[in-house]
């Protein structure tokens, strides 16, 4: 084995950990996203279990890509190297068109994520068997997570905005400048702390962001560290795949 072969074996092996390491940090990601989407998959229609489901089945492909590079160098295996940079430029590209389409798409998930909140807000209070739906769990989770209150402020929640349809209604919840308790600052939580809150002034009790915007810099910051990360993935991959590349073409002449 000469110098240069020792040196992309060498090489194969540490891109490849590397690799096989951010696989599964991903595999790790999108089990997080299904079991947390959970409290906010109905407001952004369901999206979260395909996003989840993809984000596992990348990032476990890419751990078992990395583990093959690795095997593969250690092996000296021409073949099975060459089936590895295959397989490697095939997820390079599924990766780069999913990049393409979350920047083209960006302006339709804002747009889902308002819709989602405004439903939210006509159906909040409504049971199904006699449990809370899961519109009424999800903004309660979204409200006390991220700190918001309402679609664009507390005031959504008042009779006079005519949002919260069921949550106003004689018939439903009956309130007129009530927000729920879930809108309130961690410091004064308490049962009936949102009752008379829906005014937009009460800043010190509850949360008067608006979720939309709160969602959009949650959605934004979150995409955005996607992209670094996918960006970071990418380099580390094209460099596996040249390197893998390289070291089969000389293992079979040598």
């Amino acid at each position: 084995m000469g110098l240069g072969t020792g040196l992309m074996k060498s090489l194969m092996f540490v891109f490849n950990g590397i690799v096989w390491v951010l696989g599964l940090v991903l595999f790790v990601v999108g089990i997080v996203v299904l079991v947390e989407g959970e409290n906010w998959n109905e407001i952004i229609d369901g999206k979260t279990v395909p996003v989840s489901v993809l984000l596992i089945i990348v990032g476990l492909v890419i751990a078992i890509v990395g583990f093959l590079g690795c095997f593969g160098a250690l092996k000296q295996n021409s073949g099975m190297l060459l089936v590895y940079a295959i397989v490697l430029g095939v997820v390079i590209l599924v990766q780069l068109v999913a990049g393409i389409l979350a920047f083209i798409y960006s302006d339709e998930a804002e747009h889902l994520v308002r819709t989602g909140l405004e439903e939210a807000l006509v159906e909040y209070g409504k049971q199904v068997d006699g449990e809370d739906s899961t519109w009424t769990k999800g903004i309660d989770w979204l409200q006390a997570n991220l700190e918001c209150c309402g679609v664009e402020g507390a005031e959504d929640w008042s009779r006079d905005m005519n949002i919260s349809t069921y949550w106003i209604s004689t018939t439903g919840g009956n309130h007129d400048i009530d927000t729920p308790d879930s809108c309130c600052r961690e410091s004064k939580i308490a049962d009936g702390c949102g009752t008379g809150m829906a005014t937009g002034y009460n800043t010190a009790d509850v949360y008067n962001t608006g979720c939309y915007e709160k969602g959009k810099s949650w959605l934004m910051n979150y995409t955005t560290a996607m992209g670094v990360c996918g960006f970071i993935f990418v380099i580390f991959e094209v460099l596996c795949l040249l390197i893998g590349g390289c070291l089969a073409r000389k293992t079979r002449y040598e």
